[in-house]
C-alpha cells in the first residue's frame, strides 16, 4: 500500500511541477523581477492549477526572490501562510516554470542549488524530492526518496525512486551516486535550511496590482 501511495505521488510531482522538463541550456541573463511582474497572471493561473492543498490562496499571500543556483537571476517564491502553501518558480530562457508547490505537509530546503521538497509520508515515513536549478531553470525532479522506519527501533529502510522511468522498484545505486555525491559534498560546508526562514516577503498585490481594499488610501 505504501508503494502505491509513494508511486501516485511521484506521479503528481513528476507531472505536474517543472512544466518545461528539457534539460537547461546556457542562456542570456533574464531581468527576473520584471519578467514575473509582467507575466504575473500567468504566474498566479499556474500556482492555482498546481496547487499543492485545495485551501491554498493568493488573496493573501506574499512573495520574495532568491537566487537559488547564484547566477544573477532570481527565482520567484509565493507563500501563502493561512493554508502553509508555498510555490517557487524560475524563468530561465523567457520560460515560465514551476519548480514544485509546497503544503503544510511537504516544505521547500535549499542546499547550494538543490531544492528539496520534503516531510512526511504517513506514519514512520519520511518523503523527500530532489530539484536542481541550473541556469534558472528546473529540468524535473531529479530523484524521489522515501525512507521508513521500522516502529520501536532507530532502523529504516531507504528508497530511492526515478520521476519518470522507475515507478516499480530501487532506482540502481550507481545512478543515484553521482547526485547524492554533490549533497554530501555541499553538506560539508553548509546544510539544509528551510527556504521561507530568514527572507523578508512582500504582499503578492504589490507585484498584480490588486490592491486589498483596507490597503487602499
Amino acid at each position: 500500500m505504501k508503494k502505491i501511495f509513494v508511486i501516485a505521488m511521484a506521479v503528481v510531482f513528476a507531472f505536474a511541477a517543472c512544466k518545461n522538463t528539457e534539460a537547461p541550456a546556457p542562456v542570456k541573463k533574464v531581468d527576473a523581477q520584471k519578467f514575473f511582474k509582467e507575466n504575473i497572471e500567468k504566474v498566479e493561473t499556474l500556482c492555482m492549477e498546481e496547487r499543492a492543498s485545495d485551501e491554498a490562496d493568493l488573496l493573501g499571500a506574499s512573495y520574495t526572490y532568491v537566487d537559488i543556483d547564484n547566477d544573477g537571476v532570481d527565482e520567484l517564491y509565493i507563500r501563502d501562510d493561512a493554508s502553509d502553501s508555498g510555490w517557487l518558480l524560475c524563468c530561465g530562457a523567457d520560460s515560465l516554470q514551476l519548480v514544485a508547490a509546497e503544503n503544510y505537509k511537504l516544505h521547500f530546503s535549499q542546499l547550494g542549488n538543490i531544492i528539496m521538497l520534503s516531510g512526511s509520508a504517513g506514519t514512520g515515513t519520511f518523503y523527500s524530492a530532489y530539484y536542481e536549478i541550473v541556469n534558472s531553470s528546473c529540468a524535473g525532479p531529479d530523484f524521489f526518496e522515501l525512507n521508513e522506519f521500522v516502529w520501536g527501533t532507530e532502523d529504516s529502510t531507504r528508497t530511492v525512486f526515478h520521476p519518470v522511468t522507475d515507478f516499480d522498484g530501487d532506482y540502481p545505486e550507481e545512478k543515484t551516486r553521482p547526485f547524492f555525491q554533490k549533497v554530501d559534498e555541499l553538506k560539508k560546508t553548509t546544510d539544509w535550511a528551510l527556504l521561507n526562514e530568514g527572507k523578508t516577503f512582500k504582499p503578492i498585490w504589490e507585484l498584480d496590482g490588486k490592491v486589498p481594499e483596507d490597503e487602499k488610501e
